[in-house]
């Protein structure tokens, strides 16, 4: 079983997704409103004092916008794919 991420370890990755992130179109992308939801699934922590102020209502969501390279998606896969490392095989 994965080690879920404490509450600190959700405030770097959101920190560090704050200087990756460079459009304010990007916060209301459905790539980056993902992963908050993914990172408080993450967590037995209540980081919803960290998350909340970032998510935004589902009609306020676009999809991905064609960016290349799209940082929230990047980001997103870039999780996935270390927490796939992680795994027991």
């Amino acid at each position: 079983m994965l080690q879920k991420l404490s509450f600190n370890d959700v405030k770097n990755i959101l920190e560090d997704l704050k200087e990756l992130v460079p459009r304010t179109e990007c916060w209301f992308c459905d790539c980056f409103q993902g992963f908050l939801t993914l990172l408080e699934l993450d967590t037995d922590d209540d980081v919803s004092g960290l998350t909340d102020p970032l998510i935004v209502p589902i009609s306020e969501m676009h999809s991905w916008l064609g960016c290349d390279p799209c940082p929230p998606g990047e980001a997103f896969s870039k999780y996935i794919q270390e927490k796939q490392n992680k795994a027991p095989q």
